[in-house]
């Protein structure tokens, strides 16, 4: 939820608690997937690799699934690709190569020789020096052994500042890389890598770097010498994140599918663009018409994020036959020269031109004639007639991208919101009774204590839903924040008076509150620290303390419900980084609070016991070195206290002098937030990556 670096480490030595996690779902709604590849002679099964919950399988089609990863050392896919002569060897880039804030780094290359029963980490990223972003594999047809791999760099705030993007080479089978530099020595990101199936030697790949050696690149001696492509496409500097895909069944045919660079906005579709003689020549077929300055797509008008869903396939059977997407899937039958649009993401769920928006792989089997595999941020859609209509087969597939979690306390209602797949909630309990009650990223989620009906919840740039009742419809009740103001935020936290539900805070930069359950707000504070609030915790001992935290690392306070306020109380202990969550407790008083704090570096858990005049380090380098994202204190065991950081959930029983790990049998994901209930003694841990869990304590 936060933009960070966060770092995958291992666990540190801890001792180890008794506990028993349940996967609570979503069983019903998938989440972001990254790649899928298909087993060459059995149409049926497929492997999917998901952003941040590692490799699934089915052997029908998508109906059933069984996760194959659990706890390996990185559960962020970013690419998958199958030994068609042998398809029981199956090689996994890990890292997500999305290009968003939350594509994950991973940690090298997996390689199963039995079919994804068993893994081994082939070539970790240190040691082999390949990117921790690794957005294609591509496996010679004609020598096994023979691997090229695509990834993306670092961004500015990754925790590893050497780690370079680019096209990488293997001639052992993956034991040994190293760095094609033909296109810079410096950083530069490769996308898509195409061996050619008939033509020995023959490679295809894209590229970007900043400049005039971005593009389409070809080389027909298996990678010593490559030469740009150019006849017929845009100038290469003009050329973004690019997709190829070659014709099965006419080798010469390929095509390319290509974001733009030509200005602020990377994410806008350059254009379509087909060869019928290997490469050497092309032309744009997405029906570009000359309008003042710009060309525009009469067929990809609504077409964007291409730096982030990018993908294309051609029919393993008819090379005018072809099916390309970013938002959403276009299709043509007849070589460009008209297109369809074949999916529309805001058509209602279980409508046939229905899939998931955001499309980042496709596959058609050659031994299932209209099979079409589309994983996109919504799982896996399914289509068995080319494309014109689409099924969701995502039931089992437990991969949905919390950013949080609440749970009602006077009932059994729980809900968390997620990445693209809005705010989910079961009103049952039940793992496959989940459903959407907003839509797009969903945000903050907060139950009133007494009466499971009456919730508040957030999407993007501060608007807010209140509901009053069970199964009734929302009412939105945004406060009235400029629209810079707004637009600033990108979600926003709110908070509930446990003593009062019609008492809301909320922030951007400054403290919004209301007092008559949304009808009206105001803000209560000036800017505090010209950062956005993150955290804000209304002590159950007292109503009238307010505790706010912010993306800079500032604590503040109001002694008057928010009336006034202080000075930055952080001092020099705690960190400058996101203050994630705050918490304290009726019986430990409003004056003793515990905070968690994001990034890497340093400590990351301070409890302060006077209303934060001055802080003590709980963490002191026992917790692993990781973004820490929530901390719960126990109500009725108030020396009780549970943290979930990027590598798990940990406790003490001592009010932090000494720290048990409770990870157990959670998935290697981070863990985004913690939520207790009384009545039923459980803790809810929600997964960026791997759905809900419980525990009993």
């Amino acid at each position: 939820m936060h933009k960070q670096a966060r770092a995958r480490r291992r666990v540190q030595t801890l001792p180890v608690t008794g506990a028993v996690w349940e996967s609570i779902g979503p069983t019903n709604i998938g989440g972001r997937m990254t790649s899928i590849i298909c087993h060459p002679d059995k149409a049926d099964w497929i492997w999917a690799g998901a952003a941040a919950g590692g490799v699934w399988k089915s052997k029908d089609a998508g109906r059933t699934w069984s996760p194959l990863w659990h706890s390996q050392e990185s559960l962020s896919v970013g690419s998958l690709a199958i030994d068609s002569k042998n398809p029981d060897v199956i090689y996994c880039g890990t890292g997500e190569a999305n290009l968003s804030f939350d594509s994950y780094a991973g940690v090298g290359i997996y390689r199963t020789t039995d079919g994804g029963d068993t893994w081994a980490l082939l070539a970790p990223s240190r040691a082999a020096r390949i990117p921790t972003r690794i957005g294609a594999i591509a496996i010679d047809p004609h020598d096994c052994k023979h691997l090229l791999i695509g990834g993306v760099g670092a961004h500015e705030s990754s925790p590893e500042p050497n780690d370079l993007g680019g096209m990488y080479v293997s001639s052992d089978g993956g034991l040994n890389w190293h760095r094609e530099t033909f296109i810079s020595k410096k950083n530069y990101w490769c996308h898509s890598v195409v061996f050619h199936p008939t033509r020995p030697g023959v490679i295809f790949a894209t590229v970007t770097e900043l400049g005039a050696r971005s593009g389409i690149w070809y080389s027909e001696d298996g990678g010593r010498r490559w030469t740009q492509l150019t006849n017929g496409l845009p100038d290469p500097e003009n050329l973004s994140r690019t997709s190829l895909a070659v014709s099965p069944s006419n080798q010469d045919i390929i095509y390319a599918f290509a974001g733009s660079a030509l200005s602020a906005r990377s994410d806008l579709l350059q254009g379509v663009y087909r060869s019928e003689d290997g490469g050497q020549t092309w032309r744009e077929i997405s029906g570009k018409t000359q309008s003042g300055h710009k060309k525009l797509s009469r067929y990809f008008a609504d077409e964007d994020q291409i730096y982030y869903g990018n993908t294309i396939v051609v029919h393993p059977h008819n090379p005018d036959n072809v099916l390309c997407g970013g938002v959403d899937l276009h299709l043509t039958t007849n070589g460009g020269r008209t297109w369809r649009k074949v999916t529309r993401w805001d058509a209602e769920r279980g409508e046939p031109n229905y899939a998931h928006a955001d499309h980042h792989h496709l596959v058609m089997p050659d031994s299932a004639e209209g099979r079409v595999y589309d994983v996109n941020d919504g799982g896996l859609d399914v289509s068995d007639d080319g494309g014109l209509t689409w099924r969701n087969r995502s039931k089992g597939l437990v991969t949905t991208m919390y950013y949080d979690m609440d749970v009602a306390q006077s009932g059994r209602r729980f809900a968390g919101g997620t990445q693209d797949n809005g705010t989910l909630e079961t009103t049952r309990g039940r793992s496959n009774f989940h459903r959407e009650i907003l839509g797009g990223d969903g945000g903050w989620i907060v139950y009133d204590p007494s009466h499971s009906g009456h919730k508040y919840a957030s999407s993007i740039n501060m608007r807010i839903w209140r509901w009053r009742a069970a199964n009734r419809r929302p009412t939105e009740v945004s406060p009235p924040v400029p629209k810079a103001e707004a637009k600033s935020v990108w979600m926003c936290y709110i908070a509930m008076d446990p003593n009062d539900a019609n008492t809301v805070f909320t922030g951007s930069k400054r403290v919004w509150r209301t007092k008559n359950d949304g009808k009206t707000w105001r803000p209560v504070s000036a800017n505090l620290d010209d950062s956005t609030i993150t955290a804000i915790e209304i002590a159950p001992a007292d109503s009238r303390r307010i505790y706010v935290g912010t993306e800079n690392g500032g604590f503040f306070r109001s002694l008057n419900g928010g009336r006034t306020w202080g000075p930055n109380l952080k001092s020099g202990i705690i960190p400058g980084h996101t203050i994630t969550r705050i918490d304290s407790t009726a019986k430990l008083g409003a004056d003793v609070v515990f905070v968690t704090v994001a990034n890497a570096g340093h400590s990351h858990v301070f409890c302060s016991k006077n209303g934060g005049r001055t802080w003590e380090d709980v963490d002191n380098g026992k917790l692993p070195d990781v973004p820490h994202h929530a901390v719960v204190i126990r109500p009725d065991a108030p020396n009780t206290v549970y943290l979930a950081n990027d590598v798990g959930v940990f406790v003490t029983q001592n009010s932090g002098k000494t720290w048990m790990n409770m990870t157990s049998n959670l998935p290697n994901v981070m863990v985004v937030d913690l939520v207790l209930h009384e009545k039923d003694a459980t803790l809810s841990a929600a997964t960026h990556g791997r759905g809900l869990w419980r525990t009993s304590i």
